[in-house]
């Protein structure tokens, strides 16, 4: 499901919104696990000391193996700026060549974890005192803003670049609450009648983001699977009954957990080109020369020694799987 400007086959077009999926995935794990616990006395330095735990050691990894496929692009002073500021979690402008760069320039995918923990830092303090109208007024004024970003952009691939770093905010709002509604009306047993076979939930979601793309209706499109498919498939999958596939999901919930799938991916499958990416960015350089419209021409005209992550091209950033056991379907496995 990434793209980018070194393997450009659009398999997925609408890759990105894997993320507001997990996002949504996230809320309904972590409400169904930690709610109870959080009203019944667990500090939000405890929370959120947990969810730390679980997700700074993955940070620290995606960090290093960045740091190793930019060796050769970033002067040493340069590069530990940047490792140092990745694993704190605090994005900086920073390796650009230019208004394209990513917040996190080693690892892109850290800004849907800046706001993974950003929410959950919101839900942690809030949760003891968050009744269903207030939950019910998050989810629509946070759904208002999601479309509205999704309708500007004609797209919800945003989030990861600094001229639009803002549209996380909504994506994440929106789809962590509606998690925390879906747990919340499937306790009340209000979606028992919901159900769907597991393959048929994965069938779904990879065909929504197969999808080609729909020109001036894109947006339309991505806004409606984020706000009214994704939370339905959240619920389904809930709902649904692991059987034979039980094995599988065991192994894969005890040997793969989602976050060194989530904090590594880019580095692993782009910086590992990273070590050879100066001589790409001097052909691209090269060939700059002689087209106007080439999508390099303004990053080529610097010094690739400053740093490069790419242009925008896959800001989707998959998020993989984040499951609980027993309380979605698909894996019994916390392992978010």
């Amino acid at each position: 499901m990434h793209v980018t400007p070194y393997n450009a086959i659009l398999i997925t077009p609408h890759a990105a919104l894997a993320v507001d999926f997990f996002f949504g995935l996230s809320g309904f794990v972590i409400a169904a696990v930690y709610e109870e616990r959080i009203k019944a006395g667990m500090s939000l330095k405890a929370f959120m000391w947990v969810r730390v735990v679980r997700l700074y050691p993955l940070i620290v990894l995606g960090a290093v193996i960045g740091a190793a496929g930019f060796v050769r692009l970033y002067d040493g002073g340069m590069l530990a700026l940047l490792f140092v500021t990745g694993v704190l979690m605090i994005p900086t402008p920073y390796g650009a060549l230019s208004e394209d760069q990513c917040m996190y320039a080693l690892n892109a995918p850290s800004w849907s974890l800046l706001w993974e923990l950003l929410v959950n830092l919101l839900y942690g303090a809030i949760a003891p005192l968050l009744h269903n109208r207030m939950l019910a007024v998050i989810v629509g004024v946070s759904a208002i803003a999601l479309a509205a970003t999704g309708l500007h952009f004609e797209t919800l691939a945003v989030g990861p670049y600094w001229p639009e770093g803002w549209a996380g905010l909504p994506r994440v709002m929106f789809s962590f609450f509606a998690g925390v509604g879906v747990y919340r009306l499937r306790r009340a047993g209000l979606l028992d009648r919901l159900h769907a076979p597991v393959w048929a939930v994965i069938a779904t979601l990879c065909g929504i983001m197969a999808m080609p793309r729909l020109g001036a209706w894109n947006g339309v499109y991505e806004v409606a699977a984020a706000i009214l498919l994704f939370p339905l498939l959240v619920a389904a999958g809930a709902n649904a009954t692991v059987t034979r596939t039980v094995p599988l999901c065991r192994t894969l919930g005890a040997s793969a957990s989602t976050r060194p799938a989530i904090a590594t991916s880019r580095p692993v499958t782009s910086d590992a080109r990273g070590l050879n990416r100066q001589n790409a960015m001097t052909k691209a350089r090269a060939s700059c020369q002689f087209t106007r419209s080439c999508p390099y021409r303004r990053d080529a005209q610097r010094d690739p020694r400053s740093g490069v992550t790419g242009r925008r091209i896959d800001p989707g950033d998959v998020m993989p799987m984040r499951v609980d056991r027993g309380a979605w379907g698909i894996c019994h496995r916390h392992t978010i």
